[in-house]
């Protein structure tokens, strides 16, 4: 009996944490910040959850006054936690950035960090923050 309960208990749990990820879902929109070049500028994105736990997601960011587009390579969000990876073309290359943030009761906060996808090389880090786009 005791297994069965305790079994029990830890799917309420995961239904539970599930439950709260799919609350993230939605339009979002905020600023991102270059710690090294001083640059920035909007950041938008949509987060839908998908089948088998997995999410899709869709992101545009600021940069030099235009809107960059981004081909989405992983989305994940669990436990209030987003990690998404993500290439973009600018200024001639093909870039990588790698974004993770937490829900921090009335947005997202969190870092990024871009690198070539040609060598792996660093190109830029800093930080973002989005909440909910009215």
């Amino acid at each position: 009996m005791a297994v069965i309960r305790l079994s029990l208990v830890a799917f309420a749990l995961l239904v539970a944490a599930l439950a709260a990820d799919r609350d993230l879902a939605g339009k979002h929109a905020g600023e991102w910040k270059s710690s090294g070049s001083g640059n920035g500028g909007d950041i938008k994105f949509t987060l839908e959850p998908g089948a088998n736990g997995e999410w899709k997601c869709e992101l545009t960011f600021g940069l030099g006054g235009e809107s960059v587009k981004t081909t989405m390579r992983s989305a994940k969000v669990q436990d209030s936690k987003i990690d998404l990876t993500y290439d973009f073309d600018a200024l001639g290359a093909t870039l990588r950035s790698h974004v993770t943030g937490e829900w921090k009761g009335d947005g997202f906060r969190g870092e990024y960090q871009t690198t070539s996808v040609g060598d792996g090389s660093p190109v830029d880090a800093g930080t973002w923050t989005a909440s909910r786009a009215k």
